[in-house]
């Protein structure tokens, strides 16, 4: 694959494509958006053209020492940087500074900085005099998920592109190249929110396929014994409490869509029998303060609630 190849994100890809093409490279790149939308991928398939030996028109070519030496691994005009622990350190961007003052025999030099939204202020601060004196032959590619957390100095000496979410034809597409399929009305599609990595990791996925399917049993029950089964499946499965209260949500709006007479705009399309007859007993009030509860859960998650109280919360209330 090359950058010509890249599913998705085609403003950002044509804008860096031309600047290349015109010899108006920036010294430096930050790719930002949301985990798993593709910015380390799509950041390699740049350090790949930029790296090509060939001109402007033809890179990558896949041909060149450049192209072949960086599909092995082995180029030594690229440096990859990766968080050690929880941050990047200091130390860390002073190697790449000492190796970024070497002139390459030919070509460019590249560095990637993954997560650099993880380097430390003392790290931000030691990078920023090279991007306010960048040497003509190199080029600094990052990414981040979140832009606003570098400094205003290292943001306003950068090109930045955000990277949106992908649609539901290139999901597919993207599926499609990882060999999964996704059938017409697969749910996987709209639970992926666009985020490539999210839809691979739950095409396949059997355990979200039975979180899912007792999640609707749950629904639908009126003894409370699936609600129960449900509380005693997350009690012991606590991976999947995340993927049940995104399940439950989407099943919610989606009862709300029924009810305003929007059945065509469905999440879980493959289960409309179900939620029309589930949408019968409810209200819109009802809906929004079941939503309110899943946000409710989340929140108390992140203040370390404890677990089992927070799934009896979500799991011990009547659905019907």
């Amino acid at each position: 694959m090359s950058i010509h190849d890249f599913i998705g994100q085609r403003t950002v890809v044509e804008r860096f494509l031309e600047q290349f093409r015109s010899g108006r490279t920036s010294h430096a790149y930050v790719l930002s958006g949301p985990p798993g939308i593709g910015k380390k991928t799509l950041a390699r398939e740049m350090a790949r053209t930029l790296l090509c030996l060939e001109g402007p028109d033809s890179a990558p070519c896949g041909r060149c020492r450049g192209c072949k030496s960086f599909e092995a691994g082995l180029n030594t005009n690229f440096l990859e940087i990766v968080p050690k622990t929880r941050n990047i350190l200091i130390e860390q961007i002073r190697v790449m500074l000492d190796d970024i003052a070497i002139r390459p025999a030919m070509g460019r030099k590249v560095y990637l900085i993954q997560e650099a939204d993880r380097m430390t202020p003392q790290a931000q601060n030691c990078l920023l005099k090279t991007l306010e004196e960048p040497p003509p032959y190199a080029v600094i590619l990052m990414t981040a998920s979140n832009f606003e957390s570098l400094l205003i100095t290292i943001r306003s000496r950068v090109v930045h592109f955000k990277l949106g979410p992908y649609t539901d034809a290139e999901i597919r597409l993207i599926l499609k190249q990882h060999g999964k399929s996704s059938p017409p009305g697969d749910p996987i599609i709209a639970y992926s929110e666009g985020i490539p990595a999210r839809a691979l990791e739950l095409e396949g996925n059997r355990n979200f396929v039975e979180t899912r399917e007792r999640v609707f049993s749950y629904l639908l029950d009126e003894s409370g014994m699936a609600g129960l089964e449900l509380n005693r499946y997350l009690a012991e499965n606590k991976d999947a409490l995340p993927d049940c209260l995104d399940i439950l949500e989407s099943a919610y709006r989606d009862a709300m869509l029924i009810l305003c007479g929007r059945k065509g705009s469905l999440i879980n399309q493959d289960k409309r029998d179900k939620l029309i007859k589930y949408a019968e007993k409810q209200t819109i009030q009802g809906l929004i303060s079941r939503i309110d509860n899943i946000n409710g859960v989340r929140e108390q998650l992140k203040r370390y609630t404890n677990y089992q109280l927070a799934v009896d919360l979500l799991t011990l209330v009547p659905q019907c």
